[in-house]
């Protein structure tokens, strides 16, 4: 964003010291002075509102932060509960995402990344055997993942327990890669 302040409109040779001025001058160089106080204002006011903070919640609306270095962050984790039924994973709500079976599991996603990579992990315990886990027709399920039937997009665990399965995407939704972290954590 460019400036509007101009501080060339201001006539910084004037008063004359020694001699009578005009009253227009100092007209004009008052109202540069307003106007770029006004423009100062705007442009303050703006930097206040869409700047990152340190104190709150911070969006960059999907820009890129480049060449930055993190150090000592977290993921958000998202508790989805005990429960059953289809539960969607929503991007939105964070990447790292927990949840028990009380049942059977479908799982959906939401709000992939428009553009560039997206990635959830998932946390589920399987609190009895009996319980199936259902992918989506578009995910691309790794070798590596326990019980997968690929006929019917159903996980099926032989030790009840907890489980790490990661998903990306790097279409938006379009394809969604699963792969399973290490085996059974117990």
């Amino acid at each position: 964003m460019s400036s509007n302040i101009v501080p060339g409109n201001i006539d910084g040779s004037f008063p004359i010291a020694g001699q009578d001025n005009s009253s227009q001058g100092f007209r004009d160089n008052f109202t540069a002075i307003k106007n770029n106080f006004e423009d100062t204002k705007t442009e303050i006011e703006d930097l206040q509102t869409n700047k990152a903070s340190t104190s709150s919640n911070t969006s960059f609306n999907n820009y890129t932060v480049s060449e930055a270095v993190f150090k000592d962050t977290a993921l958000t984790i998202y508790p989805q509960g005990t429960t059953s039924g289809t539960k969607t994973l929503d991007h939105a709500n964070g990447h790292y995402h927990t949840l028990t079976t009380s049942g059977n599991v479908t799982l959906a996603f939401a709000n992939w990344p428009s553009s560039g990579l997206g990635r959830i992990v998932l946390d589920i315990t399987f609190a009895n055997v009996a319980h199936l886990l259902t992918v989506t027709a578009a995910t691309l399920v790794a070798d590596n993942v326990t019980g997968f039937n690929s006929g019917t997009n159903i996980i099926t665990v032989s030790t009840a327990g907890r489980y790490l399965y990661e998903f990306v995407t790097p279409d938006a939704g379009t394809t969604v890669l699963m792969h399973q972290l290490g085996k059974l954590y117990t």
